[in-house]
């Protein structure tokens, strides 16, 4: 009878060296061998802990650097020409800025009608060609430079992602650029490259969720620690009266409210506005970065109800629908799913 073997016994019958090879790699490993496999394994461990270390203290370096961003925009003295790029247009402008306790700022357009903003401490006076400058309050301490975020909320990194993106040139200084990312599609992210010394923003751009730029400045010649003039930082035009507030805050517990919030937004304040019928309300919510506003108003029953849709004018984007006798719309500089979860979960607040 004739025996069948394996297949590995008959190449050994037919291949007397495949047998001593097989031999040879079924021996145990030399005890060289073994160490120096050891090693590399342990090598390799030491390299993946190192660059996760790196990975660490390059995002420290970029938390440490908006910190000092934060301290910078309050306290520099600084005057300089941006270029702003929004909505598909180009903006010239010249900021002169005076920092300190008491901040004060003055921003004028170098293109298109002429127009400026001035702030001081907490008070805006608004300058258009041909008009007389208008005072309003400045009730949410905002600066006159844009598209700079405020990093400085409790939970923004529970939000936010922070990543040191490496180093480039802006008007002529050495820039550290930070990208500022969400952890969820419910808001924008920015880049923005700031001063290597002060740390001041020479550039920021607002990005989507493909780190596609959508709004950005940048400044094109910049003078830092250069102390403006006091004619630098008033208005060109003589202070009219206070402009009466267009809205008031609200005297009783808002009527409305949003049951299905994205992550992160929280209500921030209440306010109904003073031209506008009773029953009207504006809420902003807030996730400490971004501000979504939601407006409840009566229905207009002359105006025909067009459908619930979203209008989008660049980072901006408005969704608006009908509620019954109600019209609800919701804004914000946040992405169209924000603001689509936000409208369709308002509803009467529980009494």
């Amino acid at each position: 009878m004739r025996q069948t073997f394996g297949g590995n016994a008959q190449s050994r019958l037919e291949d007397p060296a495949a047998g001593q090879r097989s031999q040879r790699a079924s021996a145990p490993a030399s005890p060289r061998a073994r160490f120096a496999r050891a090693v590399r394994r342990l090598a390799l461990i030491v390299a993946a802990g190192t660059a996760a270390a790196s990975a660490q203290a390059q995002d420290d370096v970029a938390g440490n650097l908006l910190r000092s961003m934060s301290t910078s925009l309050r306290t520099l003295d600084y005057q300089g020409s941006f270029v702003y790029e929004h909505n598909g247009e180009i903006d010239a402008l010249r900021l002169f800025h005076e920092g300190g306790a008491r901040e004060r700022e003055r921003l004028v357009s170098l293109s298109g009608p002429r127009s400026e903003v001035v702030r001081d401490g907490n008070l805006i006076t608004c300058v258009q060609a041909d008009r007389p400058a208008v005072l309003f309050p400045n009730r949410i301490g905002s600066r006159l430079l844009p598209l700079v975020p405020d990093t400085g909320g409790s939970g923004f990194s529970k939000l936010y992602a922070v990543q040191f993106a490496g180093e480039e040139r802006v008007a002529g200084y050495r820039a550290r650029v930070v990208d500022i990312l969400p952890r969820d599609g419910y808001r924008y992210g920015y880049r923005l490259w700031l001063e290597a010394d002060s740390s001041l923003p020479l550039r920021s751009a607002v990005i989507d969720s493909s780190r596609r730029m959508l709004e950005q400045f940048m400044f094109v010649s910049l003078d830092i620690n250069a102390k403006p003039k006091s004619s630098d930082l008033a208005p060109s035009a003589n202070v009219g009266v206070g402009s009466a507030p267009d809205e008031v805050p609200l005297s009783a517990p808002p009527r409305w409210r949003v049951a299905d919030a994205p992550p992160g937004f929280a209500y921030l304040r209440g306010q109904r506005p003073t031209l506008a019928p009773t029953q009207a309300e504006h809420h902003v919510y807030s996730d400490g970065v971004a501000n979504v506003s939601v407006y409840v108003e009566p229905r207009d029953p002359r105006q025909p109800d067009g459908p619930d849709g979203v209008l989008t004018r660049g980072v901006l984007n408005i969704y608006s629908r009908i509620d019954g006798d109600w019209k609800i719309t919701v804004l914000g500089d946040v992405p169209r799913a924000t603001v689509q979860r936000i409208a369709r979960s308002v509803q009467p607040a529980a009494s």
